[in-house]
């Protein structure tokens, strides 16, 4: 049967109407600093709610510096002088993710295990550091490396002020080592068993980073007590570069989950 052609126009636009509202429905579906309904069920918990900073304040210390603001919906760190922010709670193993964005030229990065108890005077000479940073000629220093000791793959992290996801997955591992996965944008950088015994490839690693040309016997030598703190703090810095961050979630890995369980493969 025949149809007009005032009666396909008005089909064709309820067509694209409808097409417009679900669209409109998948944006408001994706709001920030949300848990999703498998997250939840996974037992992850925000450590930012878009709205306060009250999980978090500065490193040994019991106050937020102004520089730290939150801004459309994240944490920024506005200029240097904020300096570094801890969670208020410990973690000992956790799957962490988060986004984040920075300026061009920046530099920061998140510290785990951070022990504010420690004999050295800075949190990066005992705690690893995976790297936060605007493209870098050099891989160990790179966005997603553990800084000075894993190189991160090339050409994965987005350009300044563009938004990167980030996890990072402490699981136990057996024997009383641990199991460190990282990831940037969807690519693994860094699949490491952590085993502070004497002839371990992890171990092996840090002497190797301690006798690099141009490291050993600088304030970059790695000490004996080098991620060792059993449970400690998560770290965002200041490096002295407008950095921001949001949809920060974290989830606490009980003793009998072992990083299989808790795959790198898609969240």
């Amino acid at each position: 049967m025949p149809v007009n052609k005032t009666e396909a126009v008005h089909k064709v636009h309820l067509y694209a109407l409808i097409i417009l509202l679900v669209c409109s429905c998948g944006v408001l579906a994706v709001e920030n600093n949300q848990l999703s309904p498998r997250e939840k069920q996974q037992g992850f918990k925000l450590l930012f709610d878009g709205k306060t900073m009250d999980q978090w304040r500065n490193y040994k210390s019991e106050g937020i510096k102004p520089q730290w603001q939150v801004i459309d919906d994240a944490m920024v760190l506005t200029e240097k002088g904020g300096k570094n922010i801890v969670t208020k709670e410990k973690f000992r193993f956790f799957d962490l993710r988060l986004e984040w964005a920075i300026s061009k030229g920046g530099n920061s990065g998140i510290m785990f295990r951070v022990d504010e108890q420690t004999t050295k005077r800075l949190p990066w000479m005992v705690s690893p550091e995976y790297q936060l940073k605007d493209p870098y000629r050099k891989p160990r220093k790179s966005s997603g490396a553990l800084y000075g000791l894993v190189a991160a793959p090339k050409g994965i992290s987005k350009k300044p002020g563009e938004w990167n996801s980030t996890r990072i997955l402490l699981a136990p591992g057996p024997y009383d080592t641990a199991q460190l996965r990282c990831r940037l944008n969807g690519v693994q950088t860094i699949g490491l068993t952590i085993d502070h015994s004497p002839d371990s490839e992890w171990s092996k690693l840090i002497k190797r980073r301690n006798k690099e040309e141009g490291v050993a016997g600088t304030k970059f030598e790695l000490p004996e007590e080098f991620f060792k703190a059993p449970t400690g703090l998560i770290l965002l810095q200041d490096h002295g570069n407008k950095v921001s961050f949001r949809n920060i979630r974290i989830r606490s890995l009980d003793k009998g989950i072992c990083a299989c369980k808790v795959c790198m493969g898609p969240p």
